[in-house]
């Protein structure tokens, strides 16, 4: 069996290839586990090429909702060399009633186990175009006279350790300098913009030695100085961490590699910043979302406040810890003079580096059922209007009361506070470095000199 795995993506954007699609190295992981005479290829580009090179017996898809247009294309393509084509991933789990005819069928949820059983289904038949029975696998999105159809939903793995290691070696995009990895699943909170809790069901961890073990086996290959742990909230169980952080300790990693996540400002506090310390820490990110009270209580629920998220930055900040923060603005009802209370928070914290974004809504978020009842998405839409690093706001979808305009001109005015900050803090990173080590600044202005004269 020949299996090709296309990650649905726009290849030309940073922000969709810096991180290698590590949930399809999980799928390719178990399946070389369970089957000895498998071949599988993972890419994002050159599709075409690459299946009429590889000649696959059938090709699986996964995209994000942003890219789901992408992931049709390769589907049709697919079709036209007669190849039997799914596709699996966050969009088709949150709207199944969206499967494409150009699928011959939908993976939703953990997919794991249903890749297995999808593979075993396949190989057993004389013709891989022959799908009859395949309805009695669980997990399954299929076309049927009636619309769509859901087979039995497949429960969720319960010991997470028993996956193997993700098959990074087939990752197309280099394991560079920066990498990352998954240390668990789902997330304990309830945010109205994210999808995570919908798509995960519960929150699931690998325990502590996994992670170590893994880790190990990262800086062994591939040699990296800095990893990310890109976990919904890899801080949310405070014993596991705590555990994380000795073992690493104990191993020496803590010196060898930088590590960053993702916190939550209403979790930071002196217990934290105490476990986390030992760590060599690159940055800490906070999804903050509002200085405004009331729009951060309509984004993430009344669990957090304006005062924990200020505390959370300050504490960082006295720890001499890397604090950056992501912003929303945009919200429905949310007016100018409210987004400017959240420009004004930047402002007045000690954040070095932040994001801001507008607004999205995605499938499996209330914001979505909003923006459904405000008829601005549907079921079948152009997808790539969901690209959330674009912000042509007049295009866009937006929810905002704000005219679009106006709202440019707003998001305007972070990305100009975003720049004064990201060169205050260079020029003061580098100064302090030159009072350090004067050697590695006259070096540094040598090659740059160097470089120039060559040029």
């Amino acid at each position: 069996m020949k299996l090709l795995f296309v990650n649905a993506i726009d290849s030309s954007k940073n922000i969709e290839t810096v991180y290698p699609p590590l949930g399809l190295a999980y799928l390719s992981a178990v399946l070389k586990e369970h089957f000895k005479d498998i071949q599988i290829l993972i890419v994002d580009r050159d599709i075409e090429a690459v299946l009429k090179s590889f000649s696959p017996d059938v090709v699986g898809v996964s995209a994000v909702s942003q890219n789901y247009g992408r992931a049709i294309a390769v589907g049709k393509l697919c079709k036209s060399l007669k190849i039997p084509v799914f596709i699996g991933g966050v969009h088709i789990t949150l709207l199944p009633e969206s499967l494409s005819s150009v699928f011959d069928f939908g993976v939703f949820g953990e997919a794991e186990l249903t890749i297995i059983d999808i593979i075993e289904f396949l190989s057993r038949k004389q013709s891989v175009l022959d799908l009859s029975g395949i309805e009695a696998i669980k997990g399954l999105i299929l076309h049927t006279n009636n619309g769509i159809k859901l087979t039995e939903k497949r429960p969720l793995i319960e010991n997470l350790d028993s996956i193997p290691f993700p098959d990074r070696d087939l990752l197309n995009i280099p394991i560079g300098k920066s990498t990352y990895l998954f240390t668990s699943r789902g997330c304990p909170y309830k945010c109205t913009f994210c999808a995570s809790t919908k798509f995960w069901d519960n929150v699931r961890w690998f325990s502590a030695e996994y992670v170590v073990k893994e880790i190990e086996e990262i800086i062994k290959k591939y040699k990296p100085s800095s990893i990310s742990f890109y976990d919904d909230l890899f801080i949310a169980n405070v014993a596991r961490l705590e555990k994380i952080v000795d073992l690493l300790c104990a191993k020496g990693i803590n010196k060898k590699v930088e590590f960053g996540f993702a916190c939550r400002a209403n979790l930071v506090n002196d217990r934290l910043i105490k476990i986390i310390k030992p760590l060599k820490i690159s940055m800490v990110c906070m999804g903050l979302e509002s200085g405004c009270q009331r729009t951060l209580t309509y984004l993430k629920g009344p669990g957090v406040t304006v005062e924990q998220n200020r505390r959370a930055v300050e504490l960082f900040a006295k720890a001499n810890i890397n604090a950056q923060a992501t912003f929303i603005i945009g919200s429905p009802q949310e007016s100018e003079a409210e987004i400017l209370e959240t420009l004004d928070f930047i402002k007045k914290s000690k954040l070095k580096i932040f994001e801001v974004y507008t607004l999205t809504p995605f499938p499996g978020t209330l914001i979505w059922e909003a923006a459904k009842k405000m008829e601005v998405v549907s079921d079948h839409m152009d997808w790539s209007k969901l690209a959330v690093d674009a912000h042509d706001f007049d295009n866009s979808i937006s929810l905002s009361s704000v005219k679009p305009e106006r709202l440019a001109e707003l998001y305007g005015l972070f990305e100009k506070e975003k720049k004064r900050r990201k060169t205050f803090y260079f020029f003061s990173n580098t100064l302090r470095r030159f009072i350090r080590d004067p050697i590695w600044m006259l070096k540094k202005i040598y090659y740059f000199y160097k470089s120039s004269i060559i040029k």
